[in-house]
């Protein structure tokens, strides 16, 4: 190897690392953001709040993600992304411990929005971020990689949360993620090159994203998405064990089933949206849909409900991916398209968590269930309107 092929070797090698620390930022942000679905009981009994108000840990997080992702786009401009991801993390970093070290309800959620705030920002750059660190015919292999930080985040948040509440204190799983947030921290310190940007997204950029029909009906889908899911999701913990009937050391069995058959869903999304991405998205929003269903009549019933949950977590696996290509494919700037995503995508999250707690608090556990099955319908309905549209227009999804 000469010396132009070793430096062209250490250049990638240090590129892929910086994809591999914003991973793990990804990771990490996903982790912290989702522990408290897995908690809810838990921080509920602790603080002396109802289920429903205890959701909005989740609530408040999401929220402020939303808010967060469009004005951090536009108001960081061309600051070095290096910065901007090491001060998201210490705002991952502080917000991990003021939630350990928080007394009340009050000071636990304001951890939480200091959470938000990071996580919006994070979503709108990071993909961007780790795509400049390669060469542009790797650009989409290191999104994928990203992309599997949050996948994974997502799907095993809850299961372990859960399962350290069981048996150990619920802060414990706080504790974790403290921990792995500074290790983060330090990884990101010691790979991340500088990266500068040539120009800042402007308003007029998400204007101008907006304008498209296809777009907007591709957001309203992913709106009863996400927002079917949580709505569900967020009180899937307190279902299992007083609708369904499941001990705790089977519901830890049952929520690592979960995530780990979501990773499976995230694959299996991803190849079949591959091969046909109108498919992928008309089977995803349906199974979705009717796996809802099956726990919303036969939630009571261990074993349907078991068969619903295992249907439930493939299918959840696959949505978000095959909704995110579904976008990007129909947008013109994948950094616009990304950061539109991420704000619809929080919204939908706090806005199911939301409508969840309240129907929860006022009706019973099986009405969550009830309302994600409803808003996936809704899902359903908004394919169909643009296949439809698309059919008669001699065009496709893909």
């Amino acid at each position: 190897m000469n010396r132009k092929d070793s430096t062209s070797f250490k250049s990638e090698r240090g590129g892929w690392l910086a994809v591999l620390a914003i991973t793990l930022g990804a990771l990490s942000l996903v982790i912290t953001e989702f522990l408290p679905v897995g908690l809810i009981p838990d921080i509920g009994e602790s603080f002396g709040v109802s289920k429903g108000t205890a959701g909005l840990a989740l609530t408040s997080t999401a929220i402020l993600g939303m808010v967060a992702a469009p004005l951090a786009t536009i108001g960081i401009g061309r600051i070095d992304r290096r910065k901007v991801l090491l001060t998201l993390t210490l705002m991952l970093i502080l917000s991990n411990i003021l939630s350990v070290l928080a007394t009340n309800f009050i000071l636990f959620m304001i951890a939480r929005i200091i959470l938000g705030i990071g996580v919006g920002a994070f979503w709108a750059i990071s993909i961007a971020a780790a795509i400049s660190v390669v060469s542009k015919e790797k650009a989409a292999r290191a999104s994928a990689l990203v992309f599997s930080g949050i996948s994974i985040g997502s799907v095993i948040s809850v299961p372990a949360g859960a399962f350290l509440a069981a048996h150990f204190d619920w802060k414990i799983s706080l504790i974790a993620a403290s921990i792995l947030s500074i290790v983060v921290f330090f990884v990101q310190l010691f790979t991340i090159p500088k990266i500068p940007m040539e120009r800042g997204a402007t308003i007029g950029d998400f204007i101008l994203l907006l304008r498209s029909w296809k777009i907007r009906t591709i957001l309203l889908a992913l709106i009863f998405t996400i927002g079917g899911q949580y709505a569900a999701y967020t009180y899937v913990t307190p279902f299992l064990q007083q609708v369904t009937g499941i001990g705790s050391n089977l519901l830890s069995f049952l929520l690592f089933a979960y995530g780990a058959l979501g990773i499976i869903g995230n694959f299996l999304g991803g190849l079949l949206a591959e091969r046909n991405l109108s498919k992928a998205v008309v089977t995803t929003s349906i199974v979705l849909f009717l796996s809802l269903l099956i726990m919303t009549l036969f939630g009571d019933i261990k074993s349907l409900a078991i068969i619903g949950l295992v249907i439930w977590a493939i299918a959840f696996g696959m949505a978000p991916i095959c909704i995110q290509l579904w976008l990007s494919s129909a947008a013109n700037s994948p950094e616009i398209g990304q950061a539109t995503y991420t704000t619809v995508y929080q919204f939908s999250i706090g806005f199911g968590s939301l409508i969840g707690g309240v129907t929860v608090d006022h009706i019973n556990l099986t009405s969550s269930m009830a309302l994600g099955s409803l808003l996936t319908l809704g899902t359903m309905i908004v394919v169909a309107f643009v296949l439809l549209k698309e059919k008669h227009s001699g065009l496709s999804l893909n």
